[in-house]
């Protein structure tokens, strides 16, 4: 389940996962298409980072940076 603001009539709509029509993960965002249930229209919310985007946990890249 998905809590949802609709930008047409600016309730927020609680939505079941069987309304996602479609999940486009970009480079700087995480892109999903959800079937609205108060307007019917289908609208696009933008949430995250893609996990290569996100800075390294990895001591040893941290380091390489440090050298550079």
């Amino acid at each position: 389940m998905l809590l949802i603001t609709c930008p047409v009539t600016r309730t927020d709509e609680l939505v079941a996962d069987r309304r996602i029509r479609s999940v486009t993960n970009h480079p700087s965002h995480i892109a999903m298409h959800v079937e609205c249930p108060a307007c019917g229209r289908v609208h696009t919310y933008r949430t995250g980072r893609r996990l290569e985007a996100a800075p390294a946990a990895d001591g040893r890249q941290a380091k390489e940076l440090v050298h550079a």
